[in-house]
């Protein structure tokens, strides 16, 4: 994912519509017509007005509605993605995270 499209998304999530936040758990570099650009791998997008996280998995961010998480292979890399990260992920996501957490 390249951090320029952080310009341009929002939370997904019909009733919030708000600006996201970024953090960066893995990325590295490219080089772009003679420029450095990050490509950032693995991060946590959050929203701070209706609380939904949502992964950054192998550069793609993952921002399905909340029923299409809840199951299949979509959730099982979800779950994989905040174990993964759990040590830099603030608790309040882990525990209550919206549309879930680890516990």
């Amino acid at each position: 994912m390249k951090r320029w499209l952080m310009e341009i998304l929002i939370c997904p999530a019909k009733e919030c519509r708000s600006e996201l936040n970024l953090e960066v758990y893995k990325s590295h570099e490219i080089e772009l017509e003679d420029n450095q650009v990050e490509e950032i791998d693995e991060a946590l997008l959050t929203c701070p007005k209706c609380t939904r996280w949502y992964p950054v998995i192998e550069g793609i961010a993952c921002m399905l509605p909340d029923n299409l998480r809840m199951t299949g292979k979509q959730h099982i890399e979800e779950v994989k993605f905040l174990e993964r990260w759990k040590e830099r992920i603030d608790s309040p996501i882990l525990e209550n995270g919206t549309p879930f957490g680890l516990s």
